[in-house]
């Protein structure tokens, strides 16, 4: 796939405002600093990309990620990507973006032309008490959405235990529903947890333990299969994970591992030994999630459903993210402009 002639360029920083923190293990995810690049060719077309770091996820800052983007913009040949994940993944994204606007397609189609324009995607769903949670996904299953993702480890075990039970009361058998600790517990505490939270019907948990190898003693004796996220954003950190058996399936956060062209090569990485594959967002503003959206559909990562559905959480958003109708994104040329 050729690369397009960039004629012209341009970096902005926007600030991403959250209707409210979003709770994990490694702190609240509330408002925060992104960066946004538009390419222009000599024609008119603009394709964007964006740099969302995210502290506990990615090793940059905003400011670390602006600055390896202007080196890049100041090269004469800008043969190499950046080297750090967010800013690779804003370049390389605005690229293939402004190749796709320049053969008048949607990006997933000009990443593989049988692509589909619309797949079911999970729901983040949130709340402190089981009641809050409840409602949370009752909400997201009238709205459509028949997987829901809720974040456990932040709590003690016991109020999520009864988070869990109340959610999956509240939405019935028949929708999936996975669980995030962000490596919150130790092994002895996962294996415990997991035995308890294997009656409601776990699709998967990412990340019970931090580090491969407590991840492969509790998947050695999970009752529910175990998922791998910030354990696994490089080729030497999925080879890792594949040789110390330490997953199921592998979680991928496009922006937080480089972009596009990089979670492609975990992929393949990943579907080679086996593993499924799960594109989900760092919470990212319109471009990000747009981008992970195209990418799914192109690489055919639909089923688990991706992590997608995390725009609604946004308050002031950066631009138009894909349409979400009936618990399904709808892709189209137009998605992060």
């Amino acid at each position: 796939m050729s690369r397009p002639e960039v004629t012209g360029a341009r970096l902005v920083r926007r600030t991403l405002r959250m209707h409210r923190p979003v709770a994990t293990a490694h702190g609240p995810v509330g408002d925060r600093e992104i960066l946004l690049l538009g390419l222009s060719d000599a024609d008119g077309n603009i394709g964007w990309g964006e740099a969302a770091p995210l502290p506990g996820f990615t090793p940059e800052t905003a400011d670390e990620a602006g600055q390896a983007i202007l080196d890049w913009l100041a090269e004469d040949e800008r043969i190499e990507p950046p080297a750090t994940p967010t800013a690779r993944a804003a370049v390389d994204g605005a690229l293939l973006h402004l190749a796709a606007r320049a053969a008048g397609l949607p990006l997933h189609r000009h990443l593989n032309p049988d692509s589909p324009s619309s797949f079911a995607v999970s729901a983040l769903v949130a709340g402190a008490t089981p009641d809050d949670l409840a409602a949370a996904g009752r909400a997201a299953v009238e709205a459509g959405h028949r997987t829901l993702k809720a974040k456990v480890g932040v709590l003690a075990f016991d109020v999520d235990l009864d988070r869990v039970a109340a959610l999956r009361d509240a939405v019935g058998p028949g929708v999936a529903i996975r669980l995030d600790a962000n490596g919150a517990w130790d092994v002895d505490e996962a294996l415990g947890h997991l035995e308890q939270l294997a009656g409601f019907d776990i699709e998967f948990v990412e990340e019970p333990v931090a580090g491969i190898d407590a991840l492969a003693a509790v998947r050695a004796g999970s009752p529910i299969p175990i998922a791998v996220d910030e354990s696994a954003t490089s080729p030497e950190g999925v080879a890792a994970v594949i040789a110390a058996g330490a997953t199921d399936l592998l979680v991928l956060k496009p922006s937080a591992v480089g972009g596009i062209v990089v979670a492609a090569e975990l992929t393949t990485i990943a579907r080679e030994a086996g593993l499924g594959i799960v594109i989900t967002s760092l919470l990212d503003g319109a471009v990000g999630v747009s981008h992970a959206a195209h990418l799914a559909s192109a690489l055919g990562a639909i089923d688990p459903a991706p992590g997608l559905a995390t725009s609604a959480l946004i308050a002031e958003d950066v631009g138009e993210s894909p349409r979400l109708e009936g618990g399904r994104l709808m892709l189209s040329a137009e998605d992060g402009r």
